[in-house]
């Protein structure tokens, strides 16, 4: 194989490319996800113009399979280690995106018919109830201690993932209803999160009392904010800032936004909610996803 560029070179390609991604933000693909989609599909460009075809008359179906199969023999270059399913199987989605694009576009009638691999699930980390306690006990009584309660309400309390978290704005939080919309869920689906009083009380307390304190001149509708200068906290903040209460508050586990939101559906599996309704509660799209709790709750009785 002919050794690939750090960019397109064919002119169509990159027309391509940027129609591509038109279309991504045309369907309400969120702008954390766009460039990873986009960059996985020049990938596989490149990798056809080192192949001698820059033209999209010239790929056929088997092409994308090709180009799978030699990621399964590639390292990653941070790790040094072989690629993992989950990472391919992101290629995989770009690539089945793309294949769509170019067919309902009538840009060519060409198919990337690809499966999925077969992904190893760990075990998710996850709190005991006593652990969660302990996060809580790390937080200070300061205005930076009641946005860690409002973090803690909704990664533990609302069980939500943590682009889901970081994407809040002030007008998601629903205080007649008391409930939580949470418009960019996995896969762009939408739903409802009830809120637990004690959690709508954590909540309303740093928007009303906490948050207006930490705006700077930057005015932002973000929920989260740095209390240095009042900017949207992003998911690097969010995770780091739960990162260090877990080890203020001396939990060994490796603890992130995600440990939480695995706790909380342990505890309400354990408290004995059907396992139904904690699928609807962590918007998962379908059981299976779920199912893994039960066994962590066999395993914790």
């Amino acid at each position: 194989m002919k050794k690939r560029q750090n960019k397109l070179q064919s002119s169509e390609y990159i027309l391509l490319l940027r129609s591509f991604r038109e279309w991504l933000q045309l369907l309400g693909y969120s702008s954390l996800s766009i460039p990873a989609l986009t960059g996985s599909v020049q990938e596989f460009l490149q990798y056809q113009e080192g192949n001698d075809k820059l033209s999209l008359n010239q790929l056929v179906a088997t092409d994308a399979g090709s180009f799978i199969a030699l990621l399964q023999t590639q390292t990653g270059q941070r790790t040094n280690k072989p690629l993992s399913a989950g990472h391919i199987n992101k290629q995989v989605q770009s690539l089945k995106l793309f294949s769509r694009w170019i067919r309902d576009t009538k840009r060519s009638d060409i198919g990337f018919n690809l499966e999925r691999l077969e992904e190893v699930r760990r075990k998710p980390t996850w709190l005991t109830k006593l652990e969660i306690s302990r996060l809580y006990d790390a937080i200070t009584d300061t205005i930076l201690g009641v946005r860690d309660k409002a973090m803690l309400a909704i990664f533990y309390g609302c069980g939500l993932r943590l682009n889901e978290g970081a994407s809040l704005e002030l007008k998601d939080i629903d205080s007649n209803r008391k409930l939580l919309h949470v418009r960019k869920g996995k896969q762009y689906k939408e739903r409802y999160v009830p809120i637990a009083e004690k959690n709508f009380e954590e909540i309303k307390l740093y928007i009303d009392y906490a948050r207006p304190q930490m705006l700077s001149e930057v005015k932002t509708d973000r929920l989260f904010i740095r209390a240095q200068n009042g900017c949207p906290l992003d998911r690097q903040g969010l995770y780091v800032r739960i990162k260090q209460l877990a080890r203020k508050a001396k939990i060994k586990k490796k603890v992130g936004t995600h440990t939480l939101r695995h706790s909380i559906a342990t505890h309400l599996l354990q408290s004995g909610m059907k396992l139904e309704r904690i699928q609807q509660f962590l918007g998962h799209g379908d059981l299976d996803s779920t199912q893994v709790y039960t066994h962590l709750v066999n395993e914790a009785s």
